[in-house]
């Protein structure tokens, strides 16, 4: 498994999949100045950031390092669709207005898997629609995973305080409780 660049089809789904969840130039600010590559396995492909100047090293021998320590993972593409790494969410933190903040509680519930429910809710972004992604942030500005809108946010008024606001797609627990 030898890291290459990513193919401009692969990556053109990949961002149109980040560009679509999160907004129009996303990607390319997440990219910046830096160099999409991929590494391809059985039945996905994975991609990451690195430095231009890093290329020579794909050539070579990698040494005591692995591919996946040598940028920052972005996410997998695996039959036509992405999926984020949680590598990159606190990237895209300054990138995106798409966020949710939510109290103590609601940050404890989604770190077990929980989705959010309304009463949780501090602040949203303005104008979110049914289906968008939301980077969800606790009050210390952490970003704790990434969640789908399940509702517009000009209709949250109406909801009573333990309807789903946002659905958990992945969270920073995940990991503990995968393999802690």
């Amino acid at each position: 498994m030898k890291p290459e660049l990513a193919d401009p089809h692969d990556w053109d789904l990949a961002k149109q999949q980040i560009d679509g969840g999160f907004g129009e130039g996303v990607t390319d600010k997440l990219v910046g100045g830096l160099l999409p590559v991929t590494l391809e396995h059985e039945t996905s492909r994975s991609f990451y950031l690195v430095p231009k100047d890093w290329m020579d090293h794909f050539e070579n021998d990698f040494g005591p390092f692995t591919p996946q320590s040598l940028g920052t993972w972005v996410g997998d593409l695996s039959s036509g669709r992405f999926t984020f790494a949680i590598s990159v969410l606190d990237r895209l933190v300054g990138l995106t207005k798409n966020l949710i903040v939510v109290s103590r509680e609601g940050a404890e519930a989604l770190t077990y898997g929980k989705s959010i429910l309304k009463h949780s809710v501090k602040e949203t972004g303005q104008g979110l629609k049914r289906g968008q992604y939301v980077l969800v942030m606790n009050g210390n500005g952490e970003c704790l995973g990434l969640a789908v809108m399940s509702v517009d946010t000009d209709k949250l008024h109406r909801l009573s305080p333990k309807e789903l606001v946002a659905k958990n797609v992945m969270d920073v627990g995940w990991y503990i409780r995968r393999f802690g």
